[in-house]
């Protein structure tokens, strides 16, 4: 139905065709597989479309599509891979760093290839930029070509992306994906997610940021805006998400969630000796695949042997895919393949369980299929994928790092002899496909929406114009805290005022005379000239004051703490004194006078 309309608009919409440069040059096929779909449709919408990709989809029907093959970009991701997965617990801060490195170095590469030259140094023009933004060097197209451009990801928008574009974005509210917790039930999740959301907004919107303008500089030229402000000003950004998948969370009208697109892939036929072991496998089948990005050497040789033996204790069929070429001591029930068409294979009637690393594209075709999973997360998203998957009981999670043969064979036995798994993710699946829309359909009006308007910058985030202080409330709270620290203040001030006014008395033991007769009705300021000027001669012949201390009567009424012997030796210069009350802040005066240390 979807196709023969694209048709038709087509034929009608000539005049409204554009150029279009699409750049998803991410060497990762879970990456590329999101974005073929909105590539081929919109060709056959009439667009005249090139992509910048590391997967092209090589279809001479698509006579609209140009593809600048960059699979050269593998050889840098997966040397970053190895590094980050190693086999021990991966930390979000080595995964960040890592990736970081990796991508600079890649969009070194591609920006030097001699297609992409072309494209920056030719007489060529584009009506649309569509850019994912994990590459932020590749926005200077957008200048480059004086067009409007869209933002896209293949995964949901992560904290730090968000808030560039201008979005509300809450750490605790709504923990990043790259997080292996959904929730904010304790206070470490709360603090680890802060903290997490103001490392990556540091790694990416600043340091990567600097990197990659280095490359703009040197492969553009240096009249460029600067990164961050060309991504701020993105009429629309399209991000793989579903709040079926995802928590729900507030986006402004330049946010278009694509979540499902993935389902519009053609499905190849499968192979014939492979539907011969699907058809056959009368207990069922177990499909097990780690994804593109992970490989199996990356397990342990522990975890290979115990998924070995689990495997060979049950009746049912294994297709493993494995990028190795032979697999020591396999069981009889286990095929293993360096490929398989994995959505054709999770649409077979027979496979009753996915054991997965928890990609999104991943879970998504599971979950379409109705086919419950066992997910093995490695890094990235696939821990909080894997979270959110055991929250919506449609499978269980496993630590790959500590796998056993017991544990792991408990998990399977539960996933495929409970029903409620198969009938949570059927409920699942009901509720993503139930929209008025698919992903794809939003994706290709919202692009050619772009396209009819020459942007959309009345989708703009009002945010990106508030400054820092203004955002956080900052001016606000400053103002309220002095309102109300400031009569707390004056009545201090006012408090110590009337106390030295009316309460440091001296009284003279000789006359009985009054000091404060005589100088109470004077202010502070002079009562300390007077204490200064009396103790003066005292402070520059203390020496030979300390001699006369027994020749001299003197009592003490009130005088505590360390000031009480200096203030007995001070006194010897004169007759008998009686010291009633000392305001506090004259003797420490004294005191420091006499005892700096």
């Amino acid at each position: 139905m979807f196709v023969p309309f694209v048709v038709f608009w087509a034929l009608i919409s000539g005049g409204n065709c554009a150029r279009i440069l699409g750049i998803i040059a991410f060497p990762s096929y879970s990456h590329q597989i999101v974005f073929q779909p909105l590539w081929r449709e919109l060709s056959l919408r009439g667009h005249q479309v090139t992509t910048m990709t590391t997967d092209p989809i090589n279809d001479a029907k698509l006579t609209n599509l140009t593809e600048i093959d960059l699979r050269f970009s593998y050889e840098v991701w997966r040397s970053a891979l190895a590094e980050v997965i190693d086999g021990s617990q991966i930390h979000f801060v080595k995964v960040l760093r890592t990736a970081t490195l990796a991508m600079q170095e890649i969009s070194r590469r591609q920006l030097a290839h001699p297609s992409v030259q072309g494209l920056i140094h030719g007489d060529v023009s584009f009506d649309l930029l569509i850019v994912e933004y994990f590459q932020p060097s590749m926005f200077a197209f957008a200048e480059r070509f004086r067009c409007p451009h869209i933002g896209v990801l293949s995964l949901d928008a992560p904290s730090n992306i968000l808030k560039l574009i201008g979005q509300p974005i809450h750490p605790v509210a709504y923990p990043d994906y790259m997080l292996s917790f959904t929730d904010h039930s304790t206070f470490f999740k709360r603090m680890k997610s802060i903290a997490y959301s103001l490392y990556a907004e540091y790694v990416f919107n600043y340091y990567f940021y600097s990197l990659q303008k280095e490359l703009v500089e040197t492969a553009f030229g240096s009249n460029y805006s600067s990164l961050a402000e060309v991504a701020k000003n993105a009429s629309l950004f399209f991000t793989n998400s579903d709040p079926i998948l995802y928590k729900p969370k507030p986006f402004l009208p330049n946010v278009i969630p694509i979540g499902g697109g993935s389902d519009r892939i053609p499905s190849a036929p499968l192979p014939n000796k492979l539907v011969g072991v699907l058809d056959a496998a009368s207990s069922g089948v177990i499909y097990f695949s780690l994804g593109t990005n992970v490989n199996t050497e990356n397990l342990p040789n522990e975890t290979r042997k115990a998924i070995l033996e689990a495997f060979a204790e049950f009746p049912y069929t294994v297709l493993w895919k494995c990028d190795f070429d032979h697999v020591p001591d396999k069981p009889k029930n286990v095929h293993v393949s360096k490929w398989f068409p994995q959505k054709n294979v999770l649409g077979h009637p027979n496979v009753k369980l996915f054991i997965t690393q928890g990609g999104l594209q991943s879970v998504t075709e599971a979950i379409l299929a109705h086919v419950p999973m066992i997910i093995i997360p490695f890094f990235a998203d696939q821990f909080g994928n894997a979270q959110r998957m055991l929250e919506r009981g449609v499978g269980l999670s496993l630590d790959y790092t500590n796998l056993q043969k017991e544990e792991f064979k408990s998990a399977i036995r539960e996933v495929i002899t409970n029903p409620r798994y198969r009938e949570k993710i059927k409920e699942v699946a009901e509720l993503s496909k139930d929209q008025p829309m698919t992903g794809l359909e939003r994706a290709v009006w919202w692009t050619e929406y772009v396209i009819r308007h020459g942007g959309a910058t009345h989708f703009r985030s009002p945010l990106l114009d508030i400054p820092f202080y203004q955002y956080y409330f900052l001016d606000v709270f400053a103002v309220l805290v002095i309102l109300l620290l400031a009569p707390l203040f004056f009545a201090y001030r006012a408090i110590i005022f009337l106390w030295r006014r009316w309460h440091v008395s001296l009284v003279r033991a000789s006359d009985g005379q009054s000091w404060s007769e005589n100088f109470g009705n004077k202010s502070a300021k002079k009562c300390h000239k007077f204490w200064k000027k009396s103790f003066g001669y005292i402070l520059e012949h203390r020496t030979d004051c300390f001699q006369k201390l027994n020749d001299t009567e003197i009592k003490i009424a009130k005088c505590s703490g360390r000031g009480q012997p200096y203030i007995t030796q001070m006194a010897s210069e004169w007759q008998k004194l009686t010291i009633c009350t000392i305001n506090k802040y004259l003797l420490s005066f004294l005191i420091s006078k006499l005892h700096p240390n």
